[in-house]
């Protein structure tokens, strides 16, 4: 399938709180359960503050909202926190569209892109796809990079 050409990502706002932690719960329970287990309310005091600490953005599809991204940009490196999508939107090319979008703006700023991803989350296949190598493994992350002139 394809992506959407009506997407749109806007500042998250404090009414997306419980959406955040709701597409946080579908998209990445799996594999923190296979990891290091999921606790609700470990779960939910910790998405809060991040929340509340982090520049989320809600990504919306033809005006629903269906995911969040959050991007911290450093002097040196931009560093993708977290990507999460409703799972019954995942494999529909969005997304790639947001890490595309981030791997254009890191380009013309001339820095890298850094990740973090579960090492058992198939979205690792998506990075390497789009020129993310690895750069260390920790179980259960792997850490990988993005460097200008890969698009």
């Amino acid at each position: 399938m394809t992506c959407s050409h009506d997407l749109r990502v806007r500042p998250a706002l404090s009414s997306d709180r419980e959406f955040f932690f709701e597409v946080r719960r579908a998209a990445l329970r799996a594999y923190v359960e296979q990891t290091s287990g999921w606790d609700d309310a470990e779960q939910r005091i910790t998405a809060d503050k991040e929340f509340a600490d982090l520049p989320f953005a809600v990504v919306e599809e033809s005006g629903r909202p269906v995911g969040y991204a959050c991007v911290i940009h450093q002097s040196e490196y931009d560093f993708v926190e977290e990507i999460a999508l409703l799972p019954e939107v995942q494999g529909r090319g969005i997304g790639t569209h947001l890490l595309q979008g981030i791997l254009r703006a890191a380009q013309r700023r001339g820095v890298p892109v850094r990740l973090s991803v579960f090492v058992n989350n198939p979205a690792r296949a998506l990075y390497t796809r789009l020129g993310f190598e690895v750069v260390r493994i920790e179980d259960p992350r792997m850490s990988m990079q993005w460097t200008p002139g890969n698009v």
